[in-house]
């Protein structure tokens, strides 16, 4: 028996946050002109009595810091709390995060808060672009002719959206509401060569190379292998189906040296498909959305219950932002 669910709005500022949450990354002096004085919003609610959680909300980048395609990642229960939970500490952001972010605000106009263009490093003492700020500048104009081609829509009313759903599993009663949320990055139609969408989640990813075959992992994260999306993780595109109820379609750009350019990548979401074959795949995908999200829930419940414990793991403290942490410097036997 699968979930069930309910549409629910959010405020415009958890509009913006959403897409935060999805792809930005600023350098640490660019913050604050992002997000003002206003902190990301939790992924949970706490009782004002207890403290105990009393709602959960599960999106596509707290599954990503967990666990990929069934294996969980060594995490410390008390940096999740805080950095992917309460969300009160922010971790820096990575490089591709910063260039992802420029990538998607000349692309749709905005960046997340509506302002103007956020700027990529540039020479430290002649203020020239460095060589990957022109390849994405080059990977932009090829959005533009794209859009032309394929017949894309940027309208700010259906750019940037966030929704979030109430998941119900019939399976679980975990006593406090789970919802699904998530930031699309647009809604438009789209008319390729092989497919034709009147209204789709259009998802745009930049990267260093669209026609990666491996899943690299640093052990905490794995990259998507754009080139061989079969082994590709597909939570991400069937939370999206159940949260805006759309077919789901990644536009995929890379700014390599040589050989630099885009593919889109239709993913089978719909469990209701007329393609039997489509329909079995996309319900085995969405089975396995189900089970992380049980997983996903039920872990951070067990960590709440055994008072969100530190643990020093190496490689998760050498990035830790929590820098008075008691475990982070313990020694560990290897």
């Amino acid at each position: 028996m699968l979930p069930r669910y309910e549409v629910i709005r959010d405020s415009p500022f958890n509009v913006f946050v959403g897409l935060f949450n999805q792809i930005i990354g600023l350098p640490v002096e660019k913050i604050n002109e992002v997000i003002s004085n206003d902190k990301l919003p939790s992924k949970i609610d706490l009782s004002a009595e207890t403290g105990k959680i009393t709602a959960i909300r599960v999106s596509k980048s707290l599954i990503r810091q967990l666990i990929h395609k069934g294996e969980p990642y060594p995490v410390c229960p008390y940096k999740v709390y805080h950095v992917s939970l309460l969300r009160d500490i922010v971790s820096p952001p990575s490089d591709s995060m910063i260039k992802g972010l420029y990538f998607e605000s000349k692309c749709l106009g905005l960046s997340a808060d509506g302002s103007e263009t956020i700027d990529l490093p540039r020479h430290k003492k002649t203020g020239a672009k460095l060589a990957d700020h022109d390849r994405i500048d080059m990977a932009v104009e090829l959005f533009f002719k794209v859009k032309q081609d394929y017949g894309l829509a940027i309208d700010q009313n259906h750019t940037q959206v966030y929704h979030k759903r109430r998941w119900v599993d019939p399976d679980h009663n975990w006593k406090i509401p789970v919802f699904l949320d998530g930031t699309l990055d647009f809604v438009s139609p789209i008319t390729t060569p092989g497919y034709s969408f009147p209204s789709a989640t259009i998802d745009l990813k930049l990267t260093k190379d669209k026609d990666v075959v491996e899943s690299f992992s640093n052990g905490l994260f794995h990259g998507t292998p754009w080139g061989n999306m079969e082994m590709a993780d597909f939570t991400e595109a069937m939370m999206y189906r159940q949260i805006f109820g759309r077919p789901f379609v990644y536009l995929v750009f890379d700014y390599k040296r040589d050989n630099a350019g885009f593919k889109d990548i239709p993913i089978i979401t719909d469990i209701n498909d007329p393609d039997p074959q489509k329909a079995a795949k996309a319900s085995i995908r969405l089975n396995e959305l189900q089970r992380t999200i049980k997983w996903v829930v039920e872990t951070i419940l067990g960590w709440e219950r055994s008072g969100w414990p530190m643990q020093a793991i190496p490689k998760v403290c050498a990035t830790c932002p929590i820098l008075d942490c008691q475990k982070r410097n313990e020694t560990i036997e290897v």
